[in-house]
């Protein structure tokens, strides 16, 4: 039924109307009527018959309705005289409101759990989204920063190499944040964590937590030295507070000969950690 198109429905139902011509029946318009009528609701129960407990005042209802139209045809036979006419004429009324009355509360009730259904698959897409969200959340961000984890770091940093972008990578390591954590706790030592990343993460940059009190950071096409004092700038009230300073190794990433992600994050670590020493020399 599905397949049949309006038109052919059209035709076919102007077609049955006149054969119906042909044949001798009284009252053939009501047998017409109860033709369409029920050719609806077959369609109907074919669309909703898998709701059986939706589907039973339906069920009824349909039964009535059909009853109505036999009592109408007697009614019609009879021309409302005698008992049966008489009869047929109150009964066919009621019998068609009651029908009528009981489809409508099966459509209502078909309609309302469509609607409930509708809502319940909404909610659960919402919740859907949110559990992604979640799980994407822990396993490419670092749960006490915030900032990105290496995971993280990792998949962008390959994806920037593929696509043969340019740039620098930061490797920041925490000075001094061992006696942070020795003389105020770890409690303070997080928090101390947690302004380092608020500092590291500036609107130009994309920030990391590797661990620890590693961060990377990576640039686009700002100078790397320029950017490097800003930090310290930037930080210089936790350095006052707390004695902590930044050391930074660079790695410039998108040349002729492309690094691989761990070359160039070994290359920076490698860079940081001679700026230590030479930090730690120059203290001396």
């Amino acid at each position: 039924m599905d397949k049949i198109t309006t038109w052919q429905w059209l035709v076919l139902l102007l077609g049955v109307r006149a054969l119906l011509e042909f044949i001798p029946l009284p009252d053939v318009h009501d047998f017409y009527g109860l033709l369409i009528t029920s050719l609806v609701l077959v369609v109907i129960w074919r669309r909703f018959s898998y709701q059986e407990r939706l589907l039973r005042p339906f069920l009824i209802g349909v039964l009535i309705y059909w009853l109505g139209h036999v009592f109408d045809y007697i009614d019609g036979l009879h021309q409302g005289q005698g008992f049966w006419g008489h009869n047929a004429d109150i009964l066919d009324d009621i019998l068609f409101a009651v029908g009528f009355c009981l489809i409508g509360i099966a459509f209502v009730r078909v309609m309302h759990d469509r609607n409930h259904l509708i809502a319940q698959l909404h909610s659960e897409n919402q919740r859907s989204q949110a559990l992604q969200q979640t799980l994407y959340q822990q396993a490419y961000s670092d749960e006490l920063t915030q900032l990105g984890n290496r995971r993280a770091l990792f998949e962008t940093l390959q994806a920037k190499i593929a696509a043969g972008e340019s740039g620098t990578l930061l490797y920041i390591d925490v000075n001094n944040f061992k006696p942070v954590n020795d003389r105020f706790g770890h409690e303070v030592g997080d928090e101390v964590l947690k302004r380092c990343a608020h500092y590291i993460q500036a609107p130009d940059v994309v920030a990391y937590r590797l661990g620890g009190d590693e961060f990377v950071a990576l640039l686009g096409a700002q100078n790397p030295q320029q950017w490097i004092l800003a930090l310290c700038q930037r930080a210089r009230p936790l350095a006052q507070e707390y004695g902590v300073t930044f050391s930074v190794g660079c790695a410039a990433f998108g040349g002729p000969a492309p690094l691989t992600a761990d070359a160039l994050i070994a290359q920076a670590d490698q860079a940081m950690y001679r700026e230590k020493t030479s930090s730690k020399s120059r203290s001396r």
